[in-house]
């Protein structure tokens, strides 16, 4: 019989590749909580439904490389839950493009963001949620082939601007694309209530 060290003997019940799934599990678990508390939130009848076009920007940061991108783009919100509920689920699909600094490469992203908010009339609705999406790579410096599967969180606010169909929102969102760095982003656009 071998003996360990301590230090084998701690990292043998959680090997390299297991340490390195727990960001991937944590997101998944994390969107999959926030899902099940809206729809439990969620009245059975009369539900209200809102739908705005998100028009954002975007400027993302590499956590390991500092790498920075700038982009855009446009998603389709839509937000369940009647004026009187404490709790709105809110679902956008979206597009996205982004080109990193320097001559960097490119990348598309077609994604759906889910996200839980306070419901009613305030002006001020702070959100919380998750996001999947599928991501490209382009140019010629292009980083994968195919598409791969991207994983953020995020967090944010929307704000009312006056009694208009206009809403500005600024957001955080943390996350990577499958096999690429874990990047940071921070989003500033406007929502046109449709």
């Amino acid at each position: 019989m071998t003996s360990r060290t301590s230090a084998e003997f701690v990292s043998a019940p959680f090997p390299m590749s297991n340490r390195r799934r727990l960001p991937i599990e944590r997101l998944r678990w994390a969107a999959l909580s926030l899902c099940i508390i809206a729809v439990a939130a969620l009245p059975v009848r009369g539900a209200a439904q809102e739908s705005q076009l998100d028009v954002h920007g975007n400027w993302v940061t590499g956590t390991s490389t500092h790498a920075k991108s700038w982009g855009g783009g446009v998603a389709l919100q839509t937000t369940l839950g009647g004026k009187s509920s404490a709790i709105a689920f809110s679902i956008a699909p979206g597009l996205d493009y982004l080109k990193q600094e320097m001559g960097g490469p490119s990348q598309t992203t077609a994604a759906l963001d889910v996200n839980v908010q306070l419901g009613g009339s305030a002006t001020v609705k702070p959100y919380a949620g998750a996001s999947a999406s599928a991501n490209w790579s382009g140019g010629s410096a292009k980083m994968w082939d195919g598409a791969k599967l991207g994983l953020e969180t995020m967090a944010g606010a929307q704000v009312k601007i006056d009694a208009s169909s206009l809403s500005a929102k600024a957001e955080e969102r943390f996350g990577y694309v499958q096999g690429q760095e874990h990047t940071l982003t921070t989003r500033v656009g406007l929502l046109i209530t449709l």
